[in-house]
């Protein structure tokens, strides 16, 4: 029964992707889905794309090992939420309307009137969600290893080949439609799992009285605080500048629906943060040996759950690997095709040949992953909270006052992006020196270079700010965009 209900999930998502194909005209409606998707489509790929193997594998290890306060990292998450609705998602929905823009670097490389960002800003993307794919890829093979007992190697493989399908038939369409799926699965599939979990630990007094026997710090503070401050402040300074995310604004109707989606995503989230606290917890008890704290999730729900529920709960997983992985893809492949190849280059492409060639890249950018998730990784939450230092760092300074700054200047732009992602990734290969996070340098930096360099350095042209600043002057006409597209480095 875990099986076929895996089997069917899995060929589901092939299926939307295979029926949305027929929806793709052209590449806005391969990587924005036209700009037109709806409250609830919208809300669930908003959510979707935000969790990942990071949620539903590795946040539970997190409470498994460190108990409930892990949680607190949920409020960092929904502020930045609410910012992004409110001050950024407009904004970059106003930017898609007048220039078909369809990507981070695309809003960057405008605003800042630069190829040289756009070419930083796909490096840096391919570079930290790289990263994220090989950790949601080794979540999945450790699922399927539980499953089936496959080996590391075939269950990446498995896992690669559906996402890359789905994605390269269908686009954000495929994406956004399986993303729906894929979220009521994940809410549905934990949510169920819970009460079975509390059950078997003893109900939740009785839980919480085993696992204060076991560490105290479980049901107090078990995550250090001065460690805890530093993770949830690099979770909400990478949603704040979340490439995925951000683009997914392009894809929603308007502004009203964007804020109502954001809602939907919230109630979602919420399911989800509840339910990965109490599986982690309930895990430490009834499974206090495991070999990895990233096996307790797959380990409910093979060993606890009848059957029909432990594939729920195991689709729900695989639901939350490949809406994240899905979206990285998308955004890495747009960002070669068009950025790189269509603005940088000025490769001249009829539609079909620019979506053809979109796909193609896609293809390219979902296999390089795998070679390098054959290899043994640490915690998967971990890669995810180093990610997050690291994006955060590149993009939520240049991107937030690119849009509310007019002063900020392209050298103070690269200087911010370069300097936050370096200095994170230098903090991090020296280990935290002092006991001290790589966010607490980094962003900082970032912030410090943007404003700094920008006061000392020359303005950026009045063209450049009209798309993002009302009170400059009138939007470009099409010719003068098709002139800016044409300028060379």
């Amino acid at each position: 029964m875990v099986i076929a209900v895996l089997v069917i999930y899995m060929i589901s998502v092939i299926a939307i992707g295979w029926y949305m194909k027929s929806r793709v005209h052209n590449e806005t409606d391969y990587l924005a889905a036209g700009g037109k998707l709806g409250v609830w489509v919208g809300g669930a790929t908003l959510a979707a794309t935000q969790m990942s193997a990071g949620t539903a594998i590795g946040s539970v290890g997190f409470h498994y090992q460190v108990g409930y306060n892990y949680s607190w990292i949920w409020i960092s998450i929904w502020a930045s939420w609410v910012i992004m609705a409110l001050f950024i998602a407009p904004k970059m929905k106003s930017f898609f309307n007048t220039h078909r823009a369809l990507t981070i670097p695309d809003l960057l490389g405008t605003r800042f009137e630069s190829n040289v960002i756009r070419i930083i800003s796909v490096i840096i993307l391919i570079i930290c969600f790289g990263m994220t794919i090989v950790a949601e890829l080794v979540g999945g093979s450790y699922l399927l290893n539980v499953v089936f007992g496959l080996p590391a190697t075939i269950g990446v493989l498995i896992l690669a080949g559906v996402f890359i399908l789905y994605t390269v038939l269908g686009g954000l369409f495929a994406i956004a439609y399986t993303d729906f799926l894929q979220m009521m699965i994940f809410a549905v599939g934990f949510l169920i799992a819970v009460p079975f979990a509390i059950s078997a630990a003893g109900g939740f007094s009785v839980m919480n009285e085993k696992l204060a026997a076991i560490d105290p710090n479980i049901v107090a503070n078990g995550m250090p605080p001065g460690t805890l401050t530093a993770v949830c402040i690099s979770f909400f300074i990478m949603m704040i500048g979340y490439p995925i995310i951000a683009i997914r604004f392009y894809s929603i109707k308007d502004n009203k629906t964007i804020r109502r989606a954001v809602g939907v995503s919230f109630i979602f989230q919420a399911i989800i943060a509840v339910s990965v606290s109490l599986l982690g917890v309930s895990a430490r008890i009834l499974y206090p040996n495991l070999s990895t704290p990233d096996l307790a999730s797959a380990t409910i729900a093979m060993d606890l759950l009848p059957a029909l529920l432990g594939g729920l709960l195991l689709a729900a997983i695989l639901a939350a690997i490949q809406s994240t992985v899905s979206a990285i893809l998308l955004m890495l492949g747009s960002g070669i095709s068009h950025d790189i190849m269509k603005v940088v280059m000025r490769r001249e492409m009829s539609e079909k040949q620019q979506l053809k060639v979109t796909r193609i890249v896609v293809l390219i950018m979902g296999i390089l992953p795998i070679p390098f998730a054959l290899n043994p990784l640490p915690l998967i939450q971990q890669i995810w909270i180093n990610a997050a230092a690291m994006i955060g760092s590149s993009f939520a300074v240049s991107i937030f006052f690119g849009l509310y700054w007019k002063r900020a200047t392209t050298a103070g732009a690269i200087t911010s992006m370069v300097g936050g992602i370096v200095s994170a990734v230098i903090w991090l290969w020296l280990g935290n020196p002092f006991g001290i996070e790589a966010v607490y340098i980094s962003v900082p930096i970032s912030l410090l270079s943007m404003i700094i360099v920008s006061l000392l350095t020359k303005p950026v042209s009045k063209k450049a700010l009209e798309p993002f600043f009302k009170d400059v002057g009138s939007t470009p006409s099409n010719e003068t965009i098709m002139n800016y597209s044409k300028k060379p480095l």
